[in-house]
């Protein structure tokens, strides 16, 4: 799961403006489902390493793309 969340984030990348956001939020959905699963399996280094990875990509989504294509 995390490896298809990371695959959304460099699709975002690539998609620049028109598809960012999109990608962006299949990201976060592929992260929710990681998170989760870390969560099931009393993971809690692992929920809190995706948690961090997810935050990340939100911060870079909102400073590079959220707001220069017109949200």
């Amino acid at each position: 799961m995390e490896a298809l969340a990371e695959a959304a984030y460099d699709a975002m990348y690539e998609a620049r403006h028109a598809g960012a956001k999109h990608r962006f939020e299949e990201a976060l959905h592929k992260f929710e489902g990681a998170i989760d699963a870390a969560r099931r399996s009393h993971l809690p280094q692992e929920v809190a390493r995706l948690t961090r990875r997810r935050d990340q990509g939100v911060r870079i989504y909102n400073s590079q793309f959220r707001y220069s294509s017109g949200e």
